[in-house]
């Protein structure tokens, strides 16, 4: 999985060492003062300030209405910091900058994944934060489907309260795994042994104390390895806890040169060179709470938008606007459109599609 962050505190501003060019962040106004539209201080135009600007966010409805944003401040911002001196009118320099922020997230993602060896369009993208969907369609790219959640904001802190908790206690100790020219192995089965135990006992001791149950954890060990005359190690999981004879040695050995050669080249093995162990990883486990995602009952009829408003899709347009919460299983909502949540706004241009799955979940997809 990828991170890539680009929050709608990210500042727009014009590069004066580069000929007055326009850039967005990395400074950012965070969430305070944040934005010239939060009146809270803030003095910089912002990406949320750009989305208010062009119709996407309800100045009455952000933070479910507990926040209202002034459009007319950030309209000013964005005309005198940025609109005048590039010689074009508000709306033009607030596209601009959705665009260039857009351009920056996907640049990010397709550079990622395509030097990883993979094709975005094998992809789905999850967007999350406040601002996530709001600009999904924008930094999806070449990822045909992107996933939009009704908890968008706090997706991350969510995944974080049912996640497996995990602890990782490493020790340097380099020991010989097998001997140089024979190959034969030459570990120090006892000393092996007494420094896995040694870390066990650390973590048995930690997660007791944090309230954890021992019994219900995962153990597993990682070997940082290399070979003779090789500077860089590579970490490998062991097949084995404890090695008790000459053939543990082997599969732990045998697991190291499969994942080195996967991540190297087989040309690139030198059992002649002699085989070390560096740093013992243990790695405990204790699962979190298992996520069930409901069935939910498909829906009949169409979706019904709750408003109209102006929203600049290349151009003004008289976009419907759909509250999440009425929006059921099987709902389909072609763009231009805008589709708002209390904590989030999803923005559906021309040429995608929105529904809802059974999960509950909101699906962009691109169409072809």
């Amino acid at each position: 999985s990828l991170s890539v962050g680009a929050g709608g505190g990210s500042i727009a501003w014009l590069n004066d060492a580069l000929g007055g060019r326009l850039e967005v962040g990395p400074r950012s106004a965070g969430s305070y003062p944040g934005p010239v539209a939060y009146q809270l201080g803030g003095t910089e135009p912002t990406v949320t300030d750009a989305n208010l600007v062009l119709g996407y966010l309800s100045p009455d409805a952000f933070f479910a209405g507990r926040m209202h944003l002034d459009k007319e401040a950030a309209e000013e911002a964005i005309r005198t910091a940025i609109a005048e001196p590039l010689g074009v009118s508000t709306v033009e320099a607030a596209a601009l900058i959705r665009r260039i922020i857009d351009d920056k997230m996907a640049s990010a993602i397709r550079k990622e994944v395509t030097l990883r060896g993979y094709r975005p369009t094998d992809f789905t993208l999850f967007a999350f934060g406040g601002g996530g969907p709001t600009h999904a369609a924008g930094y999806m790219g070449e990822i045909p489907r992107a996933v939009m959640f009704p908890f968008s904001p706090v997706f991350c802190a969510y995944g974080s309260s049912i996640m497996d908790v995990v602890h990782l206690y490493e020790r340097s100790h380099r020991m010989m795994l097998l001997a140089p020219i024979t190959g034969e192995p030459a570990l120090d089965r006892d000393a092996f042994n007494a420094l896995v135990r040694e870390l066990m006992e650390e973590a048995k001791r930690e997660l007791e104390a944090e309230g954890l149950n021992w019994d219900d954890a995962t153990v597993s060990l990682e070997l940082d390895c290399l070979y003779g005359g090789q500077i860089h190690s590579k970490r490998a999981s062991s097949p084995l806890l404890f090695v008790e004879s000459d053939d543990d040695v082997r599969a732990v050995y045998e697991r190291f040169e499969q994942e080195f050669s996967e991540a190297f080249s087989p040309l690139a093995v030198n059992v002649p060179g002699g085989v070390y162990i560096d740093t013992f990883v243990l790695r405990v486990a204790v699962p979190g709470q298992e996520l069930n995602l409901p069935e939910l009952p498909m829906a009949e009829g169409e979706a019904v938008p709750a408003d109209h408003r102006q929203a600049y899709f290349d151009g003004w347009v008289n976009t419907p606007v759909y509250e999440l919460e009425a929006l059921k299983p099987g709902h389909s909502i072609v763009g231009p459109a805008i589709v708002q949540a209390d904590y989030t706004t999803a923005v559906i241009p021309p040429g995608h599609r929105f529904h809802i799955d059974r999960h509950g979940l909101g699906i962009l997809d691109r169409e072809y």
